[in-house]
């Protein structure tokens, strides 16, 4: 990398789950600049708590104000949301029901007030039930059923399909 050139500074939520962890690794291996979001320090590697590279705000997405997320994101220059219900009753059924979807909105809001010249870029993480509903797709009967079974019994598809509806209809008038 030219040394006049600034690195990159990726914004990463949900980075201490599976795929959250990966992404972070990649974007390391990239010399990139991480900042990260996680509710505890305990479930990161140590390594990222002594690389340079990574700055660790422990903290609940949801619990940061407007303020303090628009700080977070100012000299980013890309978002990446792996943010994921746990796979346990609690995780599937109790609060909060609308992680994704809230955070998401948080997150975009901050991104549209941030002082940059260039857009920042947003990437979600999503369930492979969703579907992009913009496309004229034909959807057979059958897989019609099986989401209406996953919209009624898994609260979180329905979080995930919100967040993603979110940045397909919402967002499109804020930027």
């Amino acid at each position: 990398m030219n040394t006049t050139e600034k690195s990159k500074t990726t914004l990463v939520v949900g980075a201490s789950g599976a795929t959250g962890k990966e992404l972070v690794n990649q974007l390391l291996n990239l010399d990139q600049n991480v900042k990260i979001i996680v509710r505890s320090k305990s479930r990161i590697p140590s390594t990222w708590k002594a690389n340079s590279k990574i700055s660790i705000i422990e903290n609940s997405i949801l619990n940061l104000s407007d303020l303090q997320m628009q700080d977070y994101v100012k000299d980013c220059d890309a978002i990446a949301s792996c943010l994921g219900h746990n796979l346990t009753f609690k995780g599937i059924y109790g609060h909060p029901r609308r992680l994704v979807t809230d955070a998401t909105k948080k997150l975009v809001n901050a991104s549209i007030h941030h002082k940059n010249k260039k857009p920042i870029k947003f990437v979600l993480m999503n369930t492979s039930g969703n579907s992009n509903r913009d496309l004229n797709e034909s959807v057979p009967f059958s897989q019609k059923c099986v989401i209406a079974l996953l919209r009624l019994l898994l609260p979180p598809h329905v979080d995930n399909e919100k967040a993603a509806d979110y940045l397909r209809t919402e967002n499109r008038s804020k930027s």
